[in-house]
């Protein structure tokens, strides 16, 4: 794999990627080098998503290409076709996971790829989803539906920690499709067709800043010229909240939901505690007047409620001083009781208090839930 030392160093910052190469072994290769020179695959947990190969044969090319399986492996095959052996012979061993679905409903791939990264989740492994490829899903099902999905997935990929890897072919698809759906992940890796040439894009921002909190800022949530589409509407609603200064928005004043998420915050964003220390003296004591009896879940909320009922993820683990994955955690089981909604814009996510989502985030989520 020809990746130098400073585009890989953009990749290990990377929650998602997508990976633009051939549909031939060649390309398949380049995926498969791609997951292991990403961590040492006795250390790493690997979820496949696969569709026309079925996993014995990505067990087979594994082996070839690579050398001995990772730690932890479990496949989500999109094909309902049984298969017995890979093409040399090669079986499932009896400890990988296989779950089928329909590749025509996508989002059926979500639930048993989360159940697998629950599980994972505390075994010290680096946890990697590959997914090949964007290509064939292509296939199956409209544009529309299959940004939705990836909207998703790699939303449920960065609040795992996990690393993801989307295999595609940009000579089938034309151009608009491509730079649409590069707009989902943190960085391209690009492939020439023989395998040699490699070269790594950011999609987001300049990551030369040290700052998580800062790079959060250095978001293009641009979906297309159009923006049609159902998520087209939800990133245009919340992108101004991921632009303009690094300082959190000042808790804003009325009551109730804010009834238009897309209206500038400028008028309420201010000061922050940094700016005035009888703000955050102020803030500090009317925030968490009792923070020892309150629960984790209490303080995100009471915290979330200060700031006008919506804020920043990052924002969220400054405030708070837990980790990132700590605050990744919590906020999933606080969205599994439905006491928040994460809307992910970019490489940032944005966290709602139950009540005060924007219209426009509601139905993509609530119309998962219907459609599972």
């Amino acid at each position: 794999m020809n990746i130098d030392t400073s585009d890989k160093r953009q990749l290990d910052q990377s929650s998602n990627v997508l990976l633009l190469a051939p549909l031939t072994p060649t390309g398949n290769r380049a995926c498969l080098e791609l997951l292991a020179s990403t961590a040492r695959p006795d250390e790493t947990n690997v979820a496949a998503v696969t569709y026309t190969p079925p996993p014995e044969t990505w067990i087979s090319d594994w082996k070839a290409n690579v050398g001995d399986l990772p730690a932890e492996l479990a496949f989500i095959h999109a094909n309902t076709v049984e298969t017995d052996d890979g093409p040399d012979g090669t079986e499932v061993p009896e400890n990988v996971s296989v779950a089928r679905v329909d590749p025509n409903q996508p989002m059926d791939i979500i639930a048993p790829l989360s159940e697998q990264l629950t599980r994972w989740e505390d075994n010290g492994n680096q946890t990697l989803v590959s997914v090949q490829t964007l290509t064939v899903l292509l296939e199956y099902v409209d544009f529309d539906t299959a940004f939705r999905y990836l909207h998703i997935l790699t939303h449920r990929v960065q609040a795992a920690d996990a690393i993801g890897f989307y295999h595609m072919d940009p000579d089938i698809h034309d151009e608009e499709t491509v730079n649409t759906l590069k707009t989902l992940f943190d960085a391209v890796v690009e492939v020439g067709d023989d395998g040699r040439e490699w070269s790594v894009t950011e999609t987001y921002g300049d990551r030369s800043a040290t700052s998580d909190h800062a790079q959060t800022h250095d978001t293009d949530v641009s979906v297309s010229d159009s923006d049609d589409g159902v998520f087209g509407s939800v990133l245009s609603a919340v992108s101004n909240l991921f632009s303009g200064a690094d300082e959190p928005e000042r808790p804003e004043t009325g009551p109730g939901p804010d009834p238009d998420i897309s209206a500038s915050p400028g008028s309420s964003a201010g000061s922050t505690a940094a700016d005035s220390d009888h703000s955050a003296s102020e803030s500090s004591a009317e925030q968490f007047p009792d923070e020892a009896m309150l629960t984790d879940e209490d303080r995100i909320r009471e915290l979330l409620t200060s700031y006008g009922g919506r804020m920043k993820q990052a924002d969220v683990t400054e405030e708070t001083d837990w980790s990132k994955s700590t605050v990744s955690r919590k906020l999933s089981k606080m969205e599994e009781k439905g006491l928040v909604t994460r809307v992910q814009v970019g490489r940032g996510n944005l966290v709602f208090l139950s009540g005060y989502e924007p219209e426009t985030a509601k139905s993509p989520f609530e119309q998962e839930t219907t459609d599972g």
